[in-house]
């Protein structure tokens, strides 16, 4: 509710006039459009727009907001304050659907460990507590579940170019590995390796042992866990590191540069190839089953190969291009040849 206040004209209202809503001392809501604020999450940046009495909007920045504000002097002369984080790193998480990951377990346990083709030679992650211990190769080129679910992936991976960086990549996961960890097992702080200046890597959850999952969800209590009192809380969750800043640094206000991940069946996590993460090991029954893949990033506009830029390429010179970065060879970007290592 509120008062409307018109203007007569002179002489009252005669046959024919028109009475005009006076804006300026007009109380009434459905009259004065109004200033609303908008933002999707707490980490994105505030938007403000103008609300009509008709619902309509009109975001800041546009002529009609700022006609609309003039008009009906909804801003006042003050100070203006915004806050401005820096961004450190971008993690995307996807959640996979539980049909698809039945069918990649079967594919693991039908083909993949069977085959029993170790890819230890070339990973740090120390898992050989049971007989079950296992890091495997997983075909990402084959006719089946494992070129069906590249294509998934590297489409998740095109997608975090674009909402992470807006850039238009393609993108071509050219190795994986599934790794199969038991009580004791554990991988080191390390990082992984791309044929590209720019790659990512990727961390999928298959199976998590109850030892595990019945531990509380650092997210849910705003990112801190206490690890006091040998407490267990995050025996086999995956570690994530991208500075040097402790805790009495955290207290004097520069940011946090670490974060516990809780292994969720069905949760695939995907960043930059050059973040440092880690797997505490885990003390119970069950197995602890990740999929694990790196991925090649070609910008279509900033990828240059013998001086000819990625997006101007044919299909077919663009698959060549792919083809000669992908498994664990170097490329000289000049000549186009394989970099030979003694």
């Amino acid at each position: 509710m509120g008062l409307k206040m018109f203007d007569l004209p002179p002489g009252g209202l005669a046959d024919g006039a028109v009475a005009e809503v006076d804006k300026e001392n007009s109380t009434s809501k459905d009259i004065k459009p109004e200033i609303i604020t908008e933002q999707v999450s707490p980490e994105d940046p505030i938007h403000k727009k103008v609300r009509m009495p008709d619902g309509t909007t009109y975001p800041e920045g546009s002529d009609e907001y700022a006609k609309v504000v003039e008009e009906y002097k909804l801003e006042k002369p003050g100070i203006k304050a915004a806050m401005r984080t820096k961004l450190a790193v971008h993690m995307m998480k996807v959640e996979i659907p539980l049909d698809v990951i039945q069918e990649l377990n079967d594919h693991i346990d039908n083909v993949v460990i069977p085959a029993n083709d170790d890819y230890s030679d070339g990973l740090v992650g120390q898992i050989n507590q049971s007989k079950k211990s296992a890091q495997l190769s997983f075909n990402l080129f084959d006719d089946g579940a494992g070129s069906a679910f590249k294509k998934i992936i590297d489409e998740c991976s095109k997608s975090y170019m674009k909402q992470g960086y807006n850039q238009d990549v393609t993108a071509d996961a050219f190795e994986a590995w599934t790794v199969h960890s038991y009580a004791g097992d554990y991988n080191p702080l390390h990082d992984h390796g791309c044929r590209t200046e720019a790659g990512l890597s990727m961390i999928l959850y298959l199976k998590v042992p109850e030892c595990i999952s019945n531990q509380p969800d650092p997210s849910e209590l705003g990112g801190g866990v206490n690890i006091n009192n040998a407490s267990g809380v995050v025996d086999g969750y995956t570690y994530f590191n991208w500075g040097n800043n402790v805790m009495r640094d955290v207290v004097a206000l520069r940011p946090v540069t670490e974060e516990y991940v809780k292994p969720e069946v069905g949760t695939l996590i995907i960043f930059p190839n050059w973040l440092r993460h880690s797997v505490n090991p885990f003390f119970g029954e069950g197995e602890r089953r990740t999929f694990s893949a790196n991925v090649n990033l070609f910008n279509n506009q900033n990828f240059k190969l013998q001086g000819k830029v990625f997006g101007d390429m044919t299909d077919e010179e663009k698959e060549n291009v792919v083809s000669q970065f992908r498994g664990r060879k170097k490329v000289n970007k000049q000549t186009g040849e394989e970099i030979k290592e003694w």
